[in-house]
């Protein structure tokens, strides 16, 4: 993605800039309103972002989270940020290393630990941008460090549990398909002289497989290479955000898939609602950075309104009661932390109670799933071999 450079003023009046990295000016224009800046302007830059480069490589998230847990601990011991980010990269992983030497650069120069983060936001989110900015400004970036680092933490263990719940299944169907390839190919041939004798008497299912047998031995190189075509349009359409909220809009409406879905996003939207306003970041700019934390379209049009109900005077929960982005019970939790003024807290709870109703809902899911997979596995290999042994049984009744 192309290099932006821009400028903007921050609500105090002063003169901010920096380069940062996005797909349109657009998407750097709402990033700089995310944190609360009047955007001046923002052009095409040559100049790379820090800490990437030609050959750079992205830190993995659990190096990013340990390395941000260590920083915490740091600063927390007295050290100041310039101190403690020389002290870890000095014994750290090379994408860390550049990582953190990148930020002591940007900070010695004279920016603010936020607008260092800024400049990475494929490695640092915009929420935690905020929450940061917000920390250095109370006097509390310890606490906020220690903050974004819980709560990475979490997001990486309900990812780890949700991604487990997509693989198990998609590596069943993947070995049945495997096994099939293997049969067809591998298998089927060395039959294929003992059925050809018999011409018109086999039974229509052997016949079957006998002819893709065939059909894949002929044209295997065309096949493979339109599997990898196939795959690799498939990657590219899927990279893109567009197909990927479409891609969840379709399998949240999908029975049975629906209501972990809506809990995932709950939990998502909860959390980074509590997270941000317990962190000191303003509710118009929490729902301006929660409208990049959903995906589906209808999702980010909801915040929107939200979003502008809020800025006219409107209570946030009022607002939201007249959306669909969060089911009943949510609304009425947060409702009663906005009444009691004790909002970030409430919704601290809420996450934990949809936390817990999510990983009941995967296991419920992974315990339908399972068993139907290995049951299409089963009938798929079973049927296969069915017509083949029926196929060698009349070989042997016509030698009778």
């Amino acid at each position: 993605m192309p290099q932006f450079r821009y400028r903007a003023v921050t609500q105090a009046g002063e003169m901010v800039s920096g380069e940062v990295e996005a797909a349109t000016r657009e998407e750097v224009l709402r990033r700089i309103e995310y944190l609360g800046h009047l955007p001046i302007d923002a052009e095409v830059a040559s100049k790379k972002v820090i800490g990437g480069g030609a050959g750079g490589m992205r830190p993995p998230a659990r190096d990013v989270t340990i390395f941000l847990r260590q920083l915490a601990l740091l600063v927390g011991a007295g050290l100041t940020l310039d101190a403690a980010l020389q002290t870890l990269a000095e014994d750290a992983t090379k994408p860390i290393q550049r990582f953190a030497t990148g930020l002591r650069s940007m900070i010695s120069s004279g920016d603010s630990f936020a607008e260092a983060l800024e400049r990475r936001p494929d490695i640092v989110d915009p929420a935690y941008v905020a929450m940061a900015r917000a920390g250095e400004a109370s006097g509390k970036l310890q606490a906020v460090l220690g903050a974004i680092v819980e709560d990475r933490v979490r997001r990486e263990a309900l990812s780890e549990r949700v991604g487990l719940a997509i693989r198990y299944p998609l590596f069943l169907i993947g070995a049945a398909l495997l096994v099939l390839f293997f049969f067809l190919l591998y298998v089927v041939p060395q039959f294929e002289p003992v059925f050809h004798d018999l011409g018109d008497r086999l039974n229509g299912g052997i016949a079957f497989v006998l002819e893709v047998s065939a059909w894949l031995h002929a044209n295997l190189y065309p096949f493979l290479a339109a599997c990898a075509a196939i795959s690799l349009f498939l990657f590219y359409v899927f990279s893109r955000p567009e197909a990927r909220a479409a891609l969840v809009s379709a399998i949240a409406r999908i029975p049975g898939v629906a209501g972990p879905m809506q809990d995932w996003r709950t939990t998502r939207v909860i959390g980074a609602l509590g997270l941000l306003l317990g962190n000191g970041v303003p509710l118009p700019t929490t729902l301006k950075i929660l409208r990049d934390i959903v995906v589906e379209p209808q999702a980010a049009a909801a915040i929107d309104r939200i979003h502008e109900q809020v800025r006219s005077g409107r209570r946030f929960a009022e607002a939201l009661a007249e959306t669909a982005l969060l089911p009943p019970l949510a609304v009425r939790m947060l409702r009663i932390g906005e009444e009691t003024g004790d909002l970030p807290a409430i919704a601290a709870h809420a996450t934990q109670f949809y936390e817990q109703r999510l990983g009941a809902g995967l296991d419920r899911l992974m315990g339908a799933i399972g068993p139907a997979a290995i049951i299409v596995v089963s009938i798929l290999v079973g049927a296969l071999v069915v017509s083949i042994m029926s196929a060698l049984l009349s070989i042997t009744d016509l030698a009778k």
